[in-house]
């Protein structure tokens, strides 16, 4: 009998503690070629690339298009945070058309030939 116990100095967020009370790996969370409209925190972090407790954080702050969603025959339940990739990719589309000239110059410095290499500008 295995009477080691893990600290919470030791935890691994990829283990859990499983139904008879040994720790198991848990399963990487990945996204789908083609996900949903609403993504979970995990898979928002995935699509952001940020950590699933930063938006966590940024829902509280009210930076995300996010909502709680819980069971109604639970009052008091868990609540499951949810976050509205449509609304986000919309809004990123709007930053884009609404930006400043100078901000779409980038466009002006990227070129689909290999530049030369020349041995100098001419005078």
């Amino acid at each position: 009998m295995n009477t080691k116990a893990k600290t919470s100095d030791q935890s691994n967020d990829d283990e859990l503690l499983g139904e008879s009370g040994d720790i198991v790996k848990r399963k990487p969370v990945s996204l789908s070629e083609k996900p949903g409209n609403l993504l979970s925190k995990e898979g928002f972090a995935l699509y952001v690339g940020k950590t699933p407790a930063a938006i966590v954080a940024m829902a509280k702050a009210g930076k995300l298009p996010a909502f709680y969603m819980a069971d109604p025959l639970k009052p008091g339940g868990h609540a499951e945070l949810w976050i509205s990739r449509k609304e986000w990719d919309k809004f990123a589309d709007q930053l884009v058309e609404d930006a400043p000239a100078e901000w779409h110059g980038w466009k002006d410095r990227i070129s689909a030939s290999k530049p030369c290499r020349g041995r100098g500008r001419a005078a």
